[in-house]
């Protein structure tokens, strides 16, 4: 059997690896020049450096050998710390009812109760439907609470209205089922059950940043036979009754093509559908037309100290900064970088083509240097730019529709026995790396014992990802 998988990210690597792994012929193909899509580091100078913050959490026992399996044990253990940085204050995140209850003034937090109250008492006679984020999370914490937490900071990295954005982002994104909710997981901890939501503690590798996974998979895949191609974009999927039995791609300007037996895409499914041969029909090509991605900007400044905080990563909220989030990788890693210094990652969500996608590596350094004094996390003059990465396909747009047209994509894959798409971009999902490794192991066990193992519930329902 051959199976081929289109892209080199963690879901189609970890298919490849188990496919490869029980001695079948392997062949991935991947557009890029590296291997584990948005789980990839480089080295720049005496950095390693990730598309942001990238962390892998579990309570998959299996799922963690696996882990250790990949990176041959060399795996550091960190108990994870990310915060909100607003009103020159911290708050935790999960939010922590003690926390908030310290950092806000007090006549906001006798309005967050108050608001909180009143939802709770109109939610008895007016029920609010879960239809949109706003109306998810106004109607569990309240007014005041929503828009300090999560209405703005929302609003900012998606670049639409909150009220336009769908509640399956709240149910993934919030940890907590609503006000009372969070008390009580502040004061009584679950015990062994204990949701994702309160996993603190996470792997990553010792070195190489999160890209040696990336990096270990594609070797041992190499080791075990299989075959690799990057700078590989996706040319053409021939079909022929029902079934696709070539793929073709260019390298180097020059077309090459396998034929196989499988395929398992788990690169963007817009862009796979478009290169199938047929060509998809007309209701198809206007779902694809209906779904759009956030685009980002990794905006990396070196800074003349050894940290500026002790978190993985930092909300930031407030309207006036134009940056949302910043990593520090030295954090999860000591290898990261030098003792002396450290690099900070800012993030930049933007629309691919607009201002903020266009704007220059010396402009985009600027309007991160700025926020970071602005907040008060640096000081003028102790910090330089060393790199500038734009990211088309960064985040799958949950608008109000997404679903319904999703599920036109989906049917037109389904429509090809021998064609699975999976991952995050394979299945237009927001889900973390832990979720797209294991979506790769549960494809390649379906098709290697011939059975449903239900890789497309991973991640499906309405849990929260953390």
């Amino acid at each position: 059997m051959h199976v081929v998988v289109l892209g080199a990210g963690l879901a189609g690597l970890a298919t490849a690896y188990e496919i490869a792994k029980r001695g079948h012929r392997v062949t991935v193909v991947e557009k890029e020049d590296w291997l584990g899509g948005m789980a990839r580091s480089w080295k720049k100078g005496e950095y390693w450096l990730d598309h942001g913050p990238h962390r892998f959490h579990s309570r998959d026992e299996q799922l963690i050998e696996h882990l250790y399996e990949v990176l041959d044990k060399k795996v550091v253990i960190r108990d994870r710390l990310s915060r909100i940085y607003m009103q020159k204050k911290f708050f935790h995140y999960p939010l922590k009812a003690q926390n908030v209850v310290q950092n806000m003034p007090k006549l906001l937090l006798v309005r967050a109760i108050w608001d909180y109250i009143w939802i709770r008492l109109y939610q008895v006679f007016r029920p609010i439907p879960d239809d949109n984020f706003e109306n998810w999370t106004t109607k569990r914490f309240g007014k005041t609470l929503y828009k300090m937490f999560f209405g703005t900071y929302t609003q900012k990295a998606w670049k639409m209205p909150c009220s336009e954005i769908s509640a399956d982002w709240a149910s993934q994104r919030i940890s907590q089922a609503n006000l009372f909710d969070t008390i009580k997981k502040t004061l009584f901890p679950p015990k062994g059950g204990e949701v994702r939501s309160l996993v603190s503690e996470f792997w990553y590798p010792a070195e190489g940043g999160i890209g040696q996974i990336g990096r270990q998979y594609g070797a041992k895949i190499r080791e075990m036979g299989g075959t690799i191609h990057t700078n590989a974009p996706l040319e053409k999927i021939e079909i022929k009754d029902g079934k696709a039995h070539r793929v073709t791609w260019k390298q180097d300007g020059v077309e090459h093509g396998v034929e196989c037996d499988v395929i398992v895409n788990t690169i963007p499914l817009p862009r796979v559908l478009e290169a199938f041969d047929p060509p998809i029909d007309t209701p198809v090509k206007k779902a694809i037309g209906e779904l759009d991605y956030s685009c980002m900007l990794f905006v990396y400044l070196e800074v003349d100290k050894p940290s500026i905080s002790p978190d993985h990563w930092i909300y930031l909220p407030e309207e006036h900064l134009t940056i949302h989030r910043i990593s520090e990788f030295k954090n999860f890693s000591d290898h990261s970088a030098p003792g002396d210094k450290t690099v900070i990652c800012c993030e930049i969500t933007c629309r691919e083509g607009d201002e903020i996608w266009n704007t220059s590596y010396e402009e985009a350094a600027k309007i991160a240097e700025r926020d970071l004094i602005t907040v008060g996390l640096l000081e003028p003059g102790i910090s330089r730019p060393i790199d500038l990465h734009r990211m088309k396909y960064a985040y799958p747009i949950y608008d109000l529709d997404y679903k319904e047209h999703l599920n036109v994509l989906k049917k037109a894959a389904k429509d090809v026995s021998n064609f699975h798409t999976t991952g995050r971009q394979g299945l237009y999902r927001y889900n973390n790396m832990d979720h797209s490794i294991a979506m790769g192991r549960r494809i390649a066990k379906s098709i290697m014992k011939g059975i449903d193992a239900k890789a497309d519930e991973v991640a499906a329902g309405k849990e929260y990802f953390g």
